[in-house]
């Protein structure tokens, strides 16, 4: 598992995140929160697509309009429900074809 980091800006500080540590990111209009282990979620005053375009695309998916999530950080897909279920206790929708997902976690890094 190659371990990158990215760096994220707010107003006042500047972290430095393992992309391995993030379970996924929500779309709230021009803000994005980014959600991870054992942290308060960061807010980020940049568009989903923008900082999509920062995270390595071999694990991670856009899977709907407003929901970006990491491959490493499923637990289970609920096919009836249309929702991922996340590590965390997390549950995120999903538009994409179902196997479109499905070859996404399954392709290699």
């Amino acid at each position: 598992m190659n371990k990158i980091r990215i760096l994220v800006a707010q107003l006042d500080k500047i972290f430095l995140i393992d992309t391995n540590d993030i379970i996924y990111c929500k779309s709230d209009n021009s803000y994005v929160f980014i959600y991870l282990d054992n942290m308060d979620p960061i807010l980020l005053t940049k568009s989903l697509s923008k900082f999509e375009q920062e995270l390595p695309n071999t694990c991670f998916l856009r899977v709907s309009q407003s929901f970006v999530i990491n491959r490493r950080q499923i637990k289970c897909i609920d096919k009836k429900k249309r929702v991922i279920e996340l590590n965390g206790g997390f549950f995120v929708p999903y538009t994409l074809p179902l196997k479109e997902l499905l070859l996404f976690i399954k392709s290699k890094e």
